[in-house]
């Protein structure tokens, strides 16, 4: 008798129960394309702070807006152009290949106002040799 007892006090897991994974890798998926999406726009964010300026004369914009060439300089010296990375060296080459052979183009360049001044002029005067600029234009932050 003492032995039937035991064997009805052991307690196991039901019989068919089973843990469904889906919910969990539910949420893992929805984590994963969610810091898919953010990485690349943290990567890309170029930090600079514009010098102030009052006048708001902006020059004739590219005759697209999406083929506008910028030049980013922040506060490292490090070059961007169009938001990918560049070395100072590779600049005018990577300019050619974005103008390809049009006539009258507008490079912005947005430098942050610690950039020092002769680093500045530099990479204006480099642009400027440029054929088919038309001109560099500086852009500031109003006031």
């Amino acid at each position: 008798m003492m032995d039937r007892k035991r064997q009805s006090r052991r307690v196991g897991p039901p019989a068919g129960v089973e843990i469904s994974l889906t919910p969990l890798i539910d949420a893992v998926l929805v984590l994963l394309i969610t810091f898919m999406v953010a990485m690349p726009v943290m990567q890309n964010s170029i930090n600079i702070e514009l010098p102030r300026g009052s006048v708001n004369d902006s020059p004739d914009m590219a005759k697209n807006p999406r083929d506008a060439i910028t030049v980013y300089l922040d506060k490292q010296c490090r070059l961007f152009l169009n938001d990918r990375p560049v070395k100072s060296s590779g600049l005018i080459d990577e300019l050619e290949k974005q103008l390809r052979g049009e006539r009258d183009q507008v490079v912005f360049i947005k430098a942050d106002r610690s950039v020092p001044c002769g680093d500045l002029v530099r990479i204006v005067d480099d642009i400027k040799y440029l054929g088919g600029v038309k001109y560099v234009a500086l852009a500031t932050q109003n006031e």
